[in-house]
């Protein structure tokens, strides 16, 4: 037996290494073992059974150096040693089957795993240890089924033509190849010297005497290079799950943005609907002879198109801060005013409406018509919500930081999971047809343009209150006024739809303007640094095909500044990001689509009164 003698003590030295190692190993895929990758657990089960197969043969060849018993030793042929080769022989056909099906399952190759197969051969691998007589006849054994089984192992991990190089399966590679043939070289050996009866002096032997260290060797490179394996698979796999959250992260705001899309677009068509049947209906009769029909259908759709307009008007105001026109305005005539407005619907509904005036004067800094328009809103929905026969209180306290306007009404209150949302663009808890869910949203963007917020809370007589805080603002500078317009002025008009020139050509036209269209901003450049032009006033739209309005006005900064203060800009999506962006740099005025004729005109007597 060659771990006698001096050289075989060193051989048995590097057993023990590999031992430890063999557990190390161990410990390691035991912590990776959660991973969901069958070939970690197969690594964590072959090293299980390195582990016990060198345990097992270290205590053998311990046991058999006197100077370690110093008495009895275990000799070739005892039960101790076969029991002890037994066990060696069976936990290496777990470590070389387990190994291979490690690396077979990474590379989806077939190998059986569980079953029948791998426990006849781990007992057969047993029982084979058991009846040999010596060490080397127990190499020479094993010989063959580690040579097997590395060899289809380094088949397993060649690359493949459409894989990236990785390292930790390369080194995996070479030192399955390596190993293979040290144990063809083994057997080799083993069967030279003698299986039953070994030549201890056949220059053979030193082969045996040294494959501990050649083996310490090869399984610390195998073992770093399958931990490099596992590595770069989970990173892989972390990089995969990174890419997956991001496309589903993508997804889903894709979703939202259909989902918001989509409610905007139904909202809208609601909204729209009605008196767009109306002016439908009535524009027929605008055709007929009875001058009285006529009449009644050209007020019905001239009615029709100014709620149409005044609908898109709030639509246009969830998309960005509103302009507001600052003034002072009378608290107790404001909400006076706005609850004389109510009566009609107030009787309907069997509701009673009261307001409580707080006794400090209270006039406040802000736009008046936003301010009524949010304490119409908050009025009708208190209204809707409270019973036939309840009552909505309005009440004012003036607070040394800002005014406090309460309303509360008698219904059911908001429910606490709906708060956060109530204030949402068409979100509604109405039935079908009594709202679409625009009115809290846009008293919203109103009350926070005045720096001010709305609060929601439960009304101490049961109910809603809906509180609107409005700061204190400092009294503006009075505005210089406007000149009037004079006779015979020039307007240019630009826009590339035909029909909204035609129309504020014509209107312009009635108050005394001298009209010029022009149907694109390239087309306006050309008549505006046209030698002898004199335009007083440009209406330009914003949106156009080719050079747009927002271009026109970069041209014009460029090469005739003076003529911006002549411009004046009128837009249908001042709520898109382009509009935004234009809006904070430009050196003109611009007005919101649709508005109405004393809108335009009174804007463009401000330019030229500003010219």
């Amino acid at each position: 037996m060659f771990f006698l003698d001096s050289l075989g003590f060193f051989s048995l030295t590097c057993l023990l290494i590999q031992c430890g190692l063999a557990w190390i190993f161990l410990a390691v895929f035991a912590l990776l073992a959660p991973s969901d990758a069958v070939w970690v657990r197969s690594w964590r089960t072959a090293f299980s059974g390195l582990a016990v197969a060198l345990l097992a043969v270290s205590v053998r060849f311990a046991l058999a150096h006197h100077h370690i018993t110093w008495s009895h030793r275990i000799e070739e042929g005892s039960f101790e040693a076969r029991l002890s080769y037994g066990l060696y022989l069976a936990g290496k056909v777990v470590f070389v089957w387990f190994l291979v099906a490690g690396v077979a399952a990474l590379r989806d190759r077939p190998w059986p795993r569980s079953g029948w197969i791998p426990a006849l051969a781990v007992a057969a691998g047993g029982a084979i240890g058991a009846i040999v007589p010596t060490v080397e006849s127990l190499l020479l054994v094993k010989a063959p089924m580690v040579v097997a089984g590395f060899g289809y192992a380094w088949r397993c991990l060649r690359r493949r033509a459409d894989e990236p190089r990785e390292a930790g399966r390369r080194l995996a590679r070479v030192v399955f190849a390596g190993w293979a043939v040290a144990w063809a070289s083994y057997g080799l050996a083993a069967l030279a010297v003698g299986p039953v009866h070994p030549d201890a002096d056949s220059p053979w032997m030193l082969l045996l005497r040294v494959n501990s260290l050649v083996d310490l060797v090869m399984q610390v490179a195998l073992g770093c290079a399958l931990i490099v394996v596992v590595m770069h698979d989970t990173q892989a796999a972390s990089l995969a799950a990174l890419h997956e959250r991001d496309r589903l992260r993508d997804r889903v705001r894709r979703d939202e943005k259909l989902r918001m899309t989509s409610t905007l677009v139904g909202g809208i068509a609601h909204e729209l609907n009605n008196p767009l049947t109306a002016i439908l209906g009535f524009a027929q009769m605008l055709a007929s002879d009875d001058a009285d029909s006529r009449k009644k259908a050209a007020r019905v759709v001239t009615e029709q198109a100014e709620r149409c307009r005044n609908i898109v008007k709030r639509m246009s105001l969830l998309g960005h801060r509103p302009d507001l026109a600052i003034g002072t305005i009378d608290t107790t005539a404001l909400l006076e005013r706005v609850a004389h407005g109510f009566q009609p619907q107030l009787v309907q509904a069997g509701v009673v409406l009261e307001i409580s005036i707080d006794e400090a004067p209270c006039e406040l800094q802000g736009d008046a018509s936003g301010i009524e328009q949010v304490m119409t809103n908050l009025i009708a929905n208190a209204v809707q919500a409270s019973p036939r026969g309840g009552t909505v209180r309005v009440a004012t306290v003036v607070a040394p930081d800002a005014l406090h306007v309460r309303v509360d009404d008698e219904g059911p209150g908001v429910p606490f999971a709906d708060r956060a949302r109530i204030f949402e663009p068409f979100w509604t808890s109405k039935k079908a047809g009594e709202g679409t869910g625009l009115g809290l949203a846009v008293a919203q963007v109103l009350v926070q343009a005045h720096g001010g917020r709305i609060v929601v809370s439960d009304s101490p007589r049961g109910g809603a209150r809906f509180e609107v805080i409005l700061p204190w603002v400092p009294e503006p500078a009075s505005d210089r006024t406007a000149a009037p317009a004079r006779a015979g002025l020039q307007l240019l008009v630009v826009d590339d739809e035909a029909l909204v020139r035609a129309t504020i050509a014509r209107q312009a036209e009635r108050y005394g303007w001298t009209v010029v269209p022009a149907e694109s901003g390239q087309r306006a450049l050309e008549l505006l640094l046209a030698e002898g032009a004199s335009f007083d006033a440009v209406v330009c739209d914003l949106r156009m095909a080719g050079m747009s309005g927002a271009g026109l006005h970069d041209e014009l900064v460029r090469r005739a500044p003076w003529l911006l203060r002549r411009l004046l800009f009128v837009s249908g999506d001042l709520s898109s990001a382009e509009a935004a962006e234009f809006a904070l740099r430009c050196n003109a005025p611009i007005l919101a689509k649709p508005f109405g004729v004393a809108d335009l005109f009174g804007r463009l007597r401000e330019v030229v009164g500003g010219a």
